[in-house]
């Protein structure tokens, strides 16, 4: 009776979690058209958990008829088990490096990205608007702003960020441009070179959206660099589709070595 009773729960939470799940990663492709990894991947995934769910008493049925059906299932267990242990890892990483506090006298790099014609992104006017809280709280303090021109941007990420911070009363002598990067590689690697040249502080506080700040923490202290994290605010409707994003690229990062 209780093995009964447990494993018409497990089907529940198959299938809520899943339909949940599902609509999650959903709205940003109807509300956004944001379509990227990350949604994909986030569709695949809870798409699949919903059917086991919805179907958990056929399949489970079928399994003990036919081999290849319970190798199926056992595979599904397996590596359904081990995502959630990998993207909990990795959860916990991120908050980590959101809540890792730059150093006093740190150098600001902001981190480029979308710029539609000549004006920010959603992302990048998030990313802006923290980077203009933390200068107007920290006169003294400096701005890389690291960004190059991609397509369909009329202008460079950096001098997208530069015109908007200037537009905010940030004095533009705090303020150095970096627009050839086209990766968060190279954002901080060439963001870098200006450091070094201008003699600013190698202990950095770098802006950037809360869900991308691991991946950055990990780029600075491979370039022998100092983090600290300068959070920029995600909407909720669109967190988990960067997370698992992210949580792709750092996987495929950590593969490639």
């Amino acid at each position: 009776m209780f093995s009964v009773m447990k494993m018409k729960i497990i089907r529940m939470l198959k299938i809520i979690i899943g339909a949940a799940g599902y609509v999650w990663c959903i709205i940003p492709v109807i509300f956004s058209g944001i379509i990227n990894a990350g949604n994909g991947a986030g569709l695949l995934f809870f798409g699949v958990l919903f059917l086991w769910g919805a179907f958990q008493n056929k399949l489970n049925s079928a399994a003990d008829k036919f081999k290849a059906l319970k190798v199926l299932r056992g595979v599904l267990i397996a590596g359904y088990c081990a995502f959630t242990l990998l993207f909990t890892v990795e959860s916990v990483l991120m908050i980590n490096a959101v809540n890792t506090a730059p150093s006093e006298g740190a150098t600001m790099v902001v981190l480029g990205c979308g710029v539609r014609g000549t004006e920010p992104s959603q992302m990048l006017r998030l990313r802006i608007d923290a980077a203009e809280e933390y200068l107007k709280e920290n006169p003294a303090m400096k701005a890389v702003l690291s960004g190059g021109q991609g397509d369909g941007e009329d202008i460079s990420e950096a001098q997208c960020m530069y015109n908007e911070l200037i537009k905010r009363g940030i004095s533009s002598d705090r303020l150095y441009m970096e627009d050839r990067s086209t990766s968060t590689r190279e954002n901080i690697a060439f963001s870098k070179e200006i450091i070094e040249k201008e003699g600013l502080s190698p202990c950095l506080a770098v802006v950037s959206n809360n869900f991308h700040l691991f991946r950055a923490s990990l780029v600075v202290e491979a370039e022998g660099l100092t983090f600290g994290a300068v959070p920029a605010f995600t909407p909720y409707p669109l967190l988990f589709t960067y997370v698992m994003r992210e949580f792709l690229g750092i996987l495929a990062q950590w593969v490639a070595g």
